[in-house]
């Protein structure tokens, strides 16, 4: 029995190596589009949501609670890896709370402004 390949069978042995790599980077690639996809709209369908509390002003600068939203969505993200519980637990605050900041269905408080400035400055972070 002559167990030689021929140039033939190399060659399609090889273009089917090929595609089957093609493939696969293809599938890859697919599941890396969607995966991002679902982060970036995980289930909001508005930039920011509708706060319930627009009027509202928070503190003695004048802060309104879409900018105070703003500082303490900015200071999770950039000093505490985007972790409510990191934040919470830096704020001193239950963690049910943070959320319920985020979603806009709890007024955001002068003192929760205060020391997420602080905490900010302490660890070199802009927020405002």
């Amino acid at each position: 029995m002559d167990n030689r390949q021929t140039p033939q069978t190399l060659i399609a042995r090889g273009s089917r190596v090929r595609r089957l790599n093609l493939i696969i980077a293809g599938v890859g690639l697919g599941s890396a589009l969607a995966y991002l996809l679902s982060r970036v709209l995980s289930g909001r369908t508005e930039p920011f949501p509708q706060r319930q509390f627009p009027d509202h002003i928070v503190d003695d600068r004048g802060t309104g609670q879409e900018k105070a939203a703003r500082i303490i969505r900015k200071l999770r993200d950039r000093a505490f890896q985007s972790s409510d519980e990191k934040l919470a637990l830096a704020l001193g605050r239950p963690i049910e709370e943070v959320a319920a900041w985020n979603a806009g269905q709890q007024a955001i408080d002068d003192d929760v402004i205060m020391k997420a400035r602080g905490i900010a400055m302490h660890r070199g972070v802009h927020v405002d």
